[in-house]
C-alpha cells in the first residue's frame, strides 16, 4: 500500500499517509459519490463521460463541487499511470461535521479524495448468483452507499461466485458492480432500460452505441429473468470489467455457450469501439 499514489484535498501523497476524519460524512452517512476511471497504457476511457456522470450525481445530491479542482486531482493521479493499465478511484463527500448530525451544515467544505491503482483488469468469465434487488431506490446516483451490493455479493462469494445479478419482482435490474446484457432465445441482445434502479454505466453506453445499426442492435426494456434459462450468453459491462461473460448463474438453468458466434461478433464490435475511445485525447 505504501507506494499507491493518493490525493486528499489537492495534496498528493501515498495512500498510507492519507488521514481522514472519523466525522467525514463519507464515513458516518455514506454522504458521498465516487467514480472509477479505467486507464489502458496510461490512456483513459471516456474521461469526459465519467466526469459528466459525477456532475450528475453531485447535482442529484445537491453537492456544490468545484469540478476544475476535481479534474486537476484526477489528472495528477493519472500521471502516475504512464503507459500502465489500471484505474483512478475518485470520491467526493459533503464534508466533515463538527459533530455527527443527520442535518448537515450549509458551510461544510467539500472533501475530495482519490488514488491511482496499477492493476491488470479481469478478462476471464465469472460465475454469478441470481438475487432479489434489496438496494436503496436511487441507484442512478453513484453513491458510496453500497451495503445492499456488499451483502449480496458476499453471499454469492460463499457459493463460489464473483458477482450477483439482481432483479425486482422477476425483472432484471443490474449486477452488483456492473450492468447486464444477454442474448434472448430469439438471438436479440437485451438489457434493462435506465431508471432510478439502474446506474447509467459508461461501458454500457459504449456497447449500445457500438451495436447500433448492426444485426445486434440492443433492445432496452423490461427483461424477465425467466429469459436467462434459455440464453446462450449473459455478460457484464463495467469500467473495470469491459465485457465479461458469465459461465453460470445460480438460481437459473443458464450455462455459457462459449463458442456462441453472436457473442464473439459483439466482442469484436465492442473492442473496436473501445479502441476508438482510447484514441481520443483528454
Amino acid at each position: 500500500m505504501i507506494n499507491i499514489p493518493a490525493i486528499y484535498q489537492g495534496q498528493l501523497e501515498t495512500l498510507d499517509k492519507i488521514k481522514v476524519s472519523p466525522l467525514s460524512r463519507a464515513y458516518t452517512f455514506s454522504d458521498s459519490i465516487y467514480e472509477v476511471i479505467p486507464y489502458f497504457s496510461g490512456k483513459p476511457v471516456c474521461f469526459k463521460e465519467h466526469i459528466d456522470r459525477m456532475k450528475e450525481s453531485s447535482n442529484l445530491m445537491a453537492l456544490d463541487v468545484n469540478f476544475e479542482r476535481v479534474v486537476d486531482d484526477i489528472k495528477v493521479l493519472a500521471d502516475t499511470l504512464t503507459n500502465q493499465d489500471g484505474y483512478v478511484y475518485y470520491q467526493i463527500s459533503r464534508g466533515i461535521d463538527p459533530i455527527r448530525s443527520h442535518l448537515y451544515a450549509d458551510d461544510l467544505e467539500i472533501e475530495r479524495f482519490g488514488y491511482a491503482m496499477n492493476i491488470s483488469l479481469p478478462s476471464s468469465p465469472v460465475s454469478a448468483m441470481l438475487c432479489h434487488d434489496e438496494r436503496w431506490g436511487k441507484c442512478n446516483i453513484k453513491s458510496t452507499s453500497l451495503l445492499g451490493n456488499i451483502l449480496a455479493m458476499n453471499q454469492a462469494k460463499s457459493l463460489g461466485c464473483q458477482e450477483v445479478v439482481m432483479h425486482k419482482d422477476g425483472f432484471l435490474t443490474e449486477a452488483g458492480a456492473s450492468n447486464v446484457f444477454y442474448f434472448d432465445s430469439a438471438g436479440s441482445v437485451r438489457t434493462s432500460s435506465l431508471s432510478e434502479n439502474i446506474l447509467p454505466g459508461i461501458t454500457r453506453e459504449i456497447l449500445i452505441k457500438a451495436l447500433k445499426d448492426t444485426p445486434y442492435c440492443v433492445k432496452e426494456g423490461s427483461c424477465a429473468i425467466s429469459d436467462f434459462n434459455h440464453s446462450p450468453c449473459i455478460w457484464l459491462t463495467s469500467s473495470t470489467k469491459g465485457m465479461l461473460p458469465l459461465t453460470n448463474l445460480i438460481g437459473t438453468d443458464y450455462r455459457l455457450e462459449e463458442s456462441y458466434s453472436g457473442f464473439l461478433e459483439v466482442v469484436e464490435l465492442f473492442n473496436a469501439a473501445m479502441q476508438s475511445h482510447l484514441e481520443v485525447s483528454v
